[in-house]
């Protein structure tokens, strides 16, 4: 058993397991009390073989990495406090299983998704369980309800959807505006030449009206013979 917790609290030197505490003290009770200890690192699967354990306290450390599945084999665990730590990922469903488990407290956590089911149906049972200040999970009253679950890759779709979406509105809204200036250019090229256009208008007119005139005169000379020399 010592050799067990040894392996349990050691310090790697890069922080992955839980640093050395008294091992007497975890051998003859059946408490884990090590809350506000500055311990850092995750929380390993080997923690299940302490099968004699009724209360874990390792709140306000600051613990990361997700909570092991294999707590929930702990079947005499009654009291389970991790609050004020930096666990992420979800919920095991595992803990649902521990019959035993008469408080829980996960608050101020990173977790996220669904809280198990199972978990949700013991808080009618006189259970004492605390989820606040998760801001990712849902599932049970007082959290947000779950929207649809969305894989990875659904996710990563919907992210290259939105960026191929958003470039066709820019590229309409730049064929628009290009649109928009060559008819402008066009009205204001069309306005300068305006005064001219008009002038050769009525200089046309004048050349027409001028026109009919000198060709009477013609066909009445023509007409009328040579002029005779008095």
């Amino acid at each position: 058993m010592g050799t067990l917790l040894h392996q349990l609290v050691k310090d790697h030197g890069s922080g992955s397991y839980l640093v050395n505490v008294s091992l007497r003290q975890l051998v003859m009770g059946h408490v884990i009390g090590l809350d506000n200890q500055g311990l850092k690192g995750f929380l390993p699967n080997d923690i299940s073989k302490l099968r004699h354990l009724q209360n874990i306290n390792l709140s306000e450390n600051s613990i990361h990495g997700p909570i092991p599945s294999s707590v929930g084999t702990i079947t005499s665990l009654v009291i389970l406090d991790l609050s004020y730590n930096f666990f992420n990922g979800s919920i095991p469903e595992s803990l649902g299983q521990l019959a035993s488990l008469r408080r829980l407290n996960l608050n101020s956590n990173s977790l996220s998704g669904r809280v198990p089911v199972t978990l949700g149906a013991r808080l009618l049972h006189r259970a004492s369980f605390n989820f606040t200040d998760n801001a990712g999970l849902c599932g049970i009253p007082g959290l947000h309800s779950c929207g649809p679950h969305l894989s990875f890759g659904a996710k990563i779709g919907i992210a290259l959807g939105s960026c191929v979406a958003l470039l066709l509105i820019v590229t309409c809204l730049m064929c628009w505006w290009k649109r928009r200036q060559n008819i402008l250019r066009a009205q204001i090229i069309a306005a300068r030449e305006a005064p001219y256009a008009k002038a050769r208008t009525h200089f046309s007119r004048d050349v027409q009206m001028t026109r009919p005139y000198g060709n009477e005169n013609a066909r009445t000379a023509t007409e009328n013979g040579p002029i005779l020399l008095s």
